[in-house]
């Protein structure tokens, strides 16, 4: 089974045209650093055909990504890590077999940027201080 190559679609949504872009862009430089990875923008054609899948229940515009890995466990991993950092950002996994799994983000960027400074620890402002927090 290790020597199977899966693929998928990566719908990526976003406000606008150019910030579905963007985003798509950074959420393949993330995947493209993953071992026997490989990730590529979807043709037009392909991007039809993702749309057409779902209808067009969703007024926001999107982006196809499509990504050929050995494993997908670990891409799947980065996906989820790379959508949680924001809010506003949400994608569509289709894999080749027809299952769907959608994810959206959980925090702000400034609640990861307040995770990074404190290493984990809650502070009671944005100047708390303290070099260990309690977990």
């Amino acid at each position: 089974m290790s020597d199977e190559i899966e693929s998928a679609q990566i719908q990526v949504f976003g406000a606008d045209p150019r910030h579905a872009e963007l985003e798509a862009r950074e959420l393949r430089d993330a995947l493209r650093q993953l071992d026997g990875a490989q990730v590529r923008f979807a043709s037009s054609e392909e991007q039809r055909n993702a749309a057409g899948a779902k209808g067009t229940e969703l007024l926001t515009p999107e982006v196809v990504l499509i990504l050929t890995t050995g494993t997908f466990a670990l891409a799947r991993t980065a996906i989820k890590a790379w959508v949680d950092v924001r809010k506003s950002r949400r994608v569509r996994v289709v894999h080749s077999d027809g299952t769907v799994t959608e994810l959206q983000g959980g925090v702000s960027g400034r609640e990861v940027r307040a995770l990074r400074d404190g290493q984990g620890g809650q502070s009671d402002g944005p100047g708390g201080s303290g070099p260990g927090g309690e977990r």
